[in-house]
Formats: structure tokens, sequence, C-alpha cells
């Protein structure tokens, strides 16, 4: 059996849309690494959603990341992130919200 040939805009594609739709603590990991990882910046997901789910919209988006907020580090802890990681999670989703208010990328929306 082939590989169904997914490529990795793809992968972020469907990463985007799970936690624009689901918004589970690994979600928020997942693009946490495409992003720090430099491999994405959050304007390139954005676009990358929008191929996938015509609803996709920036602003309810933003909003969205405000979830964040409802974990307990234990809740990233089962996918080895301490609270000290946790907590610097939570800033850096803040900076992404930042930076789809006003557009301008803060110091920690890369890492």
């Amino acid at each position: 059996m082939g590989s169904i040939g997914l490529s990795p805009d793809d992968v972020m594609a469907g990463k985007m849309d799970a936690l624009y739709n689901r918004a589970a603590a690994r979600d928020f990991l997942d693009i946490d690494a495409a992003i720090g990882g430099g491999h994405y910046p959050l304007e390139r997901l954005c676009q990358l959603a929008e191929t996938v789910d015509a609803g996709f919209d920036r602003v309810m988006f933003g909003r969205m990341l405000r979830y964040v907020e409802r974990f307990d580090p234990e809740d990233f802890a089962e996918y080895g992130v301490d609270a000290l990681e946790a907590e610097a999670l939570l800033a850096r989703v803040a900076a992404w919200r930042r930076e789809l208010e006003t557009g301008e990328s803060g110091p920690l929306a890369g890492h």
C-alpha cells in the first residue's frame, strides 16, 4: 500500500482546522511547534486554513485562541510539557492573538 501523499502544507492545514474547530491542548501544541520551529509563520498557517475551511475567519480564530486559557498545566503534561513550558505557551498564544488583531508580529509570536 502506498502513501496517501500529504504534503507538509496539507498536514498543517489539517492541524489548523483541528485547532479552529476542536481546540484541544494538543492542537495548540502542534501549531506552536510549527510556528516555533520556524517552518510556518502564523500568516501562512491562516492562509492554509482558509484553503480547507471556507468558513475560517481570522477574527473568530483570534477570539478562539483564548480557549487556551481554559487548560491547566496538567492538561499539557501528558504531552511532556511542564508547567513552565505551559505558561510560555500561553504567552505565545497571546502574542498570536495580538498579531491577528494588529497584523504585527511580536517577539513571542515565533518564539
